[in-house]
């Protein structure tokens, strides 16, 4: 009987597991069983998530200073902990964050790179020099004394036509004699070819044409006759003194125009194949600030000082007023070979002993240090050929203090972790009281610069991540950021 009642209970008790095991199975909305076969996986929407995820390292899940590039196991069994990589900090691992609302309070200021004319600039030193086909001289064609001198210093300005002396010349004062003669005695036959003879030679003596109308008027022959200027500038050269005699091998007289100059430019050997004619100038001058001369090259001399070992390039301006004077110093800069470019402000290139670098926003108080090929520099602009593109936003004040900032945080990153892994059978210097590994075990050093806490308890994996960064600065290292 009691066999019987045992054998009847059983078989209820395995009708009543099987049947809430069938239910289970069948009806929809059930929860799933706890117990699942070896071949059941994980969720296919974990897997994706977990597989868009970077480990940065393993973390020692009782001293996260310790970190390692592998999974493993510490001294007491217990499993390193992954740290992983979040979406924004792999997007911004090479830069550095500041908070937007300081950038104005450090001074950050962001410029366009631009496609702009651009040409290499060679500055140089000009001279001022006068326009040697402006230069005039007086030479007497006839011998006599200076009776009055109305010029006598070197400097003075003349104007054309101008008296600058009175000259005595017997032979010159004879040849009038001769043909006012000619002229009375032109009414005998063939006397007309005397009297233009007697004429053109007056004429071949220098003598002016009102001096020749008051000697056809008065009839009477000029004892002193005037030295007029041929054009008007300024005495270069001054030869002769009141009561001195002059002779036709002498000079009287040179006068400059300085109504157009010229300004000689140094050239260098090695600027040579940027030089040619043709090319634009300009010209500052100390002792007129603001004011520019603009002009064109014009002439290269044939041969290098010996001396300087430079070649003069000419440049010939025009110069009203007479500002620019001959011998003045010039500053002048050479535009060569003008054509487009993407350029930048000079001040917004960093130079470094490891490059040239401009500090690029990306937006959102995001930097990133963008190493940069640079061409020539002209105007305060600098050609980048490599590097950037039009329409970038790049940093043109405090950038030093950026690029500072960034390459801190990329040593800092390395230290941390984030940098290359370490080698095998590297020695590593495990601190007092942390955990050493056991047999086939690998433990990685902290790096130099974290400190490692006296006693193992356990912190978050990004604890010590903010560490010695600048005030305002989102200085996150890889590794402060996961899940």
């Amino acid at each position: 009987m009691r066999s019987r009642q045992f054998l009847v209970s059983l078989t209820a008790l395995l009708l009543g597991i099987g049947g809430g095991f069938l239910a289970g199975r069948l009806l929809p909305g059930a929860p799933a069983a706890s117990g699942t076969s070896p071949a059941t996986g994980p969720a296919p929407g974990a897997s994706a998530a977990q597989g868009t995820k970077r480990v940065l390292y393993w973390a020692d899940p009782m001293n996260p200073q310790i970190h390692a590039d592998h999974s493993m196991k510490d001294s007491m069994g217990m499993a390193y902990i992954p740290v992983y990589a979040s979406a924004s900090a792999e997007g911004k691992s090479r830069g550095l964050h500041i908070d937007p609302r300081l950038t104005q309070n450090l001074g950050v200021r962001l410029t366009t790179a631009q496609v702009r004319p651009m040409g290499h600039a060679l500055h140089s030193v000009g001279t001022v020099q006068v326009d040697q086909n402006r230069i005039y001289t007086i030479t007497p064609r006839f011998s006599g004394w200076i009776k009055r001198l109305n010029v006598r210093a070197v400097g003075d300005a003349v104007y054309r036509g101008e008296v600058l002396a009175e000259v005595y010349s017997p032979e010159l004062y004879r040849a009038q004699r001769e043909y006012l003669i000619a002229r009375q005695q032109n009414s005998a036959p063939g006397r007309s070819a005397l009297v233009a003879a007697t004429k053109e030679r007056l004429r071949l003596f220098g003598m002016p044409r009102s001096a020749m109308a008051t000697l056809e008027r008065t009839g009477k022959p000029l004892r002193d006759l005037p030295v007029l200027a041929p054009e008007s500038g300024v005495v270069t050269t001054l030869n002769v003194r009141q009561g001195g005699f002059v002779s036709s091998p002498s000079t009287f007289y040179e006068i400059a125009n300085l109504d157009r100059v010229w300004v000689n430019i140094a050239v260098y050997s090695n600027q040579l194949p940027w030089v040619r004619i043709g090319n634009a100038v300009r010209l500052h001058a100390p002792a007129y600030p603001g004011k520019i001369w603009e002009g064109r090259l014009n002439f290269l001399y044939p041969t290098i000082d010996p001396e300087t070992r430079t070649l003069t390039a000419r440049v010939s301006f025009p110069n009203p007023g007479d500002v620019l004077r001959p011998g003045m110093y010039t500053n002048a800069t050479l535009l060569a070979a003008s054509h487009p470019a993407l350029a930048v402000p000079s001040n917004a290139v960093l130079q470094t002993s490891e490059g040239n670098y401009a500090m690029l926003a990306q937006g959102q108080g995001h930097f990133l240090p963008v190493e940069v090929a640079l061409g020539p520099e002209a105007d305060g602009w600098v050609e980048v050929r490599k590097g950037l593109k039009a329409g970038d936003k790049v940093v043109e004040s405090a950038q030093f203090l950026l690029y500072s900032e960034s390459q801190f945080q990329s040593v800092k990153a390395r230290m941390l972790g984030g940098g290359a892994p370490p080698k095998e059978g590297a020695l590593v210097n495990t601190p007092a009281g942390t955990p050493q590994p056991g047999p086939g075990e690998r433990q990685t050093s902290p790096s130099p610069g974290s400190s490692v806490p006296p006693s193992p308890a356990a912190t978050p994996p990004s604890a010590g991540a903010q560490g010695g960064s600048m005030p305002g600065m989102n200085m996150a290292p890889a590794g402060a950021h996961h899940d």
